[in-house]
Order: structure tokens, then C-alpha cells, then sequence
């Protein structure tokens, strides 16, 4: 009897720290950094205070990945946590946020010891990757703001404030720090827009476009379905990935308008070919806060009524590391799209928290398996026996599986032994961009 509470206790445990860290880099996740910084932000607007939150992104993580594969940029990102992990204070708190993206939260910290250890980070890990014939030229860039009694707008303003910084180091050249000021008005082209407004100025301009990558069944090699991936062109013409502004776009409440804009997209796409007799399945994110946003439910719903896209062809796909505000609310909003016959995914599943919580609230008929324990499955213990238990559970409730980041002919081999259905990833298929792939017919 001891034994097995020791078991259950132990499991516990073990599932407690998954949820709150990220598989790569054992770092916390953006969750419970969230929840930290919250506390921290809280308490310094009650009681008094200063601290700061250093945004990070690692600059030319895309380079290395579309020329080395994604293995080498894991290494990269272990890299740059592990020099994050050794050179911050004791009472600092790290995270990974994103792919590419880390933070770090300085409890009692002022604007010179913060603006002096981002600055030590920046040379620390230029000068790390020096003599690395793969990786020389990689740096971060570093965004800081200051939170204290005076702050306004809780942990997301916050974080928001330093990533803006972050994009302002990014904009001036990258390998730089910048700490966070309100934008100065000015005129022409030299007005420095916040993020936001970039985002807002892409949707009005006609600067937002979408990359497909291809999803195949592994047993035939057959590719059935396409992911659609949202890119942003540039005030300087470069295409930058949604990574480069979803964070903001979550934090500034312009997600939802960025979903409409792509599930409009889709089911354009979807309709031209129909019409052309070539029909094509598309897979669609939406984020968290649409799924609780009766407005973008009402568009889905109006569009497919109105449209002639075939709903079945249609398969949007609810990340499990989405920070859903209202789960009944979200577990109504994927029942619809059921109803309406789009099939629903459960996205990263694995990472994040509650991966239960998500299978016995939502209706779904497809199970994406997190790419972190696909990248490393065939040197990685660990990994295999994730995935194993991942498709015993979808295979119990007869659903379908597909695997990210596949990278090589071992791993395909491995997922298709291992009952995988279908996978996407470099060794598959890069994302292309729609002109050049799905739209070629027209």
C-alpha cells in the first residue's frame, strides 16, 4: 500500500514539473513564468518595489534551422538556456516563452544591474558560439523594461513592454540590448511603430501571408493535408514567422482579428479548389483567446454557411499550451465546428498542462504530438515511450495522430513502427509559401 502511494506520489510530482517546464531546455514554460511574474508585479504594485523582465530572442534560430535541421538549432537553443541558467542571480527566475524566445524575470533589481547583466548575456553568448563553424554569428537580442508601484496593466503589460524592446533591439541591427521607452512620435520614416502597430498596419496593407507545409500519411508517404503557417512581411520587405509577432499580437488583444484573417484565407482556398476540381485538406490554428471569443465562432460559422468550402476538409488545430481563460466556453466553441463537420486537432499535445484535462473536455478527431519528443525519439528512451503511450491513447480512442519535426528517414521509420498515422517536417516537406504551392493551379 505504501508503495503504490510512493508510486502515485511520485507520478505527481513528475507530472507537476512537466507542466510547468519546457521539455527542451528544462526551463519554466510561458505558464508558470507567467504565474511568477504575476506575483511578483502584484506584490510590487501593493507594497512597493522595483524589479525588471528581460525578454530574449535568439537571433538567426530560422538560419540554423532551415540550413543544419532542427536538431542543431535545439542544440543551439540548450546552449544559449544553459548561459542564461549560469550567469543569472540566484533569486532570478528563466524561461523559455516560445521557440526562439526566453525571458528572465530580476526580483529587486534597478535599470543598471539589469541593463548590465543584459548586456553581459550579449557578449557572454556571442562569444560562446565564436568558435563554432555552425553556429558563429549567433546572438540575442535583449529587450528590458522596469516594473515597480507605479506599473499599470498587471504581468501583461509587462511582458509586453519588454518584448516591444526586444523588437527594437531586433530593428536596430540585433546582437543588442534596448531597454523599454514609450515610442516617440514622429513623422515619414522615422516614426518608430510598436509592434502592434505593425501588426495593425499588415492587416490594412495586404502585408500578411501564408506558408503550407505538407502532412503525409506515413504508410504510403502519401501527402494528404497541408498546415497553414501565418507570416508577416516587414516595414523592410523581410518575411518574418508568426513567432516574430503572435506574442504580442495574444498580449495586445489583436489575435482574434489575425485568426479571422486566416480562417477567411482557408476557406477562399478551400472553395478555389473545389471549383478547380482539385480539392485540398488545410489545417488551421486558432489561439486561445479566439476560443472563448463568440465573435470569431459567429464568422466561422457565417463563412462556411455562405462559402462553398467543404467543412470536412477543414481541420482547426487548439494548441495545448493555449492559455484558455474558459474551458466549458472553449469546449462549446470546438463543438460546433463538430457539428458544422470541420474536424478538430489538439495541437502540441504532451507539452504544457493539463494534456488529460484537454481529451475528456474537447471533441476531437486528430492528436498532434508535441515535436519536442519526436526531434530526439530515435537516440531518446524517454521520447519513445512518450509517443508509444501518446498513440496507445489516441489508437484506445480511435483517433488520428500525426508527429511534428520529423527530420530524417530513421524517425519516420521509427513513428511508422510505432503506429504514428501521419507527419510533417523538414524531411517531408518545408513550408512553402501559398503562391508558390497550393496556389499554382490558378
Amino acid at each position: 500500500m505504501l508503495d503504490a502511494l510512493d508510486a502515485a506520489e511520485k507520478t505527481e510530482t513528475e507530472l507537476r514539473y512537466l507542466a510547468d517546464h519546457d521539455p527542451l531546455t528544462a526551463l519554466l514554460n510561458r505558464r508558470a513564468f507567467r504565474m511568477r511574474l504575476d506575483t511578483y508585479v502584484n506584490f510590487a504594485a501593493r507594497y512597493g518595489g522595483r524589479g525588471a523582465v528581460m525578454v530574449i530572442d535568439v537571433d538567426g534560430l530560422k538560419q540554423v534551422n532551415d540550413r543544419l535541421g532542427h536538431q542543431q538549432g535545439d542544440n543551439l537553443l540548450r546552449r544559449v538556456a544553459a548561459k542564461l541558467r549560469e550567469r543569472v542571480r540566484a533569486t532570478d527566475i528563466v524561461a523559455r516563452l516560445s521557440g526562439d524566445e526566453f525571458a528572465v524575470l530580476m526580483p529587486q533589481s534597478d535599470v543598471e544591474g539589469a541593463m548590465q547583466l543584459g548586456e553581459d548575456l550579449r557578449i557572454e553568448v556571442a562569444e560562446a558560439f565564436a568558435g563554432d563553424p555552425d553556429l558563429a554569428g549567433a546572438s540575442i537580442s535583449v529587450g528590458i523594461t522596469m516594473f515597480g508601484a507605479e506599473s499599470d496593466g498587471g504581468a501583461e503589460a509587462v511582458l509586453a513592454a519588454a518584448d516591444e524592446a526586444m523588437y527594437r533591439a531586433k530593428a536596430e541591427g540585433r546582437n543588442r540590448v534596448s531597454l523599454f521607452e514609450a515610442p516617440i512620435e514622429a513623422t515619414g520614416d522615422a516614426r518608430r511603430l510598436t509592434t502592434s502597430a505593425k501588426i495593425r498596419n499588415a492587416l490594412t496593407q495586404n502585408r500578411l501571408s501564408l506558408a503550407t507545409q505538407p502532412i503525409a500519411r506515413l504508410s504510403s508517404g502519401a501527402i494528404e493535408r497541408f498546415e497553414l503557417l501565418l507570416r508577416m512581411r516587414g516595414e523592410a520587405g523581410e518575411l518574418l514567422p508568426a513567432s516574430a509577432f503572435i506574442g504580442v499580437a495574444e498580449r495586445s488583444g489583436m489575435i482574434q482579428e489575425l485568426d479571422r484573417w486566416v480562417v477567411g484565407q482557408a476557406l477562399d482556398l478551400l472553395e478555389l479548389r473545389e471549383r478547380v476540381g482539385d480539392p485540398v485538406s488545410l489545417h488551421i490554428n486558432l489561439s486561445g483567446a479566439s476560443l472563448t471569443d463568440i465573435s470569431v465562432l459567429e464568422y466561422i460559422e457565417r463563412r462556411l454557411d455562405e462559402g462553398g468550402a467543404d467543412p470536412s476538409r477543414c481541420t482547426f488545430e487548439i494548441t495545448q499550451t493555449a492559455r484558455v481563460e474558459d474551458l466549458d466556453t472553449a469546449a462549446g466553441f470546438a463543438d460546433r465546428l463538430t457539428e458544422f463537420g470541420c474536424e478538430v486537432a489538439i495541437d502540441d499535445y504532451g507539452a504544457g498542462f493539463g494534456p488529460f484535462e484537454y481529451l475528456k473536455r474537447f471533441p476531437f478527431d486528430v492528436i498532434k504530438i508535441d515535436g519536442a519528443f519526436v526531434r530526439d525519439i530515435t537516440h531518446n528512451d524517454a521520447d519513445q515511450l512518450t509517443v508509444q503511450a501518446i498513440v496507445g491513447i489516441a489508437r484506445g480512442l480511435g483517433k488520428t495522430t500525426i508527429a511534428e519535426f520529423v527530420e530524417d528517414e530513421a524517425t519516420v521509420t521509427m513513428l511508422r513502427d510505432y503506429g504514428v498515422d501521419m507527419a510533417q517536417g523538414y524531411h517531408l516537406g518545408a513550408p512553402v509559401g501559398l503562391d508558390e504551392g497550393l496556389l499554382e493551379t490558378t
